[in-house]
């Protein structure tokens, strides 16, 4: 696969980055409320796992 365009790439992942750490968010919040808090604690995981790729995915479109 060939990147036309690095930033164009880099600002689509960050959206992606910020989808995918709110649904894991919702769904600890939801895990939470029925209780199954080992789910809730893995999807807390990947938000801050998401953030962290966010982060790095910013740094690149400077």
């Amino acid at each position: 696969m060939i990147i036309k365009d690095p930033k164009r790439l880099a600002l689509r992942m960050m959206i992606l980055c910020v989808i995918i750490g709110l649904t894991a968010l919702a769904v600890a919040v939801m895990a939470i409320s029925m209780q199954k808090y080992i789910i809730a604690g893995i999807m807390v995981i990947v938000a801050i796992m998401q953030i962290w790729n966010f982060k790095v995915w910013q740094k690149r479109t400077k």
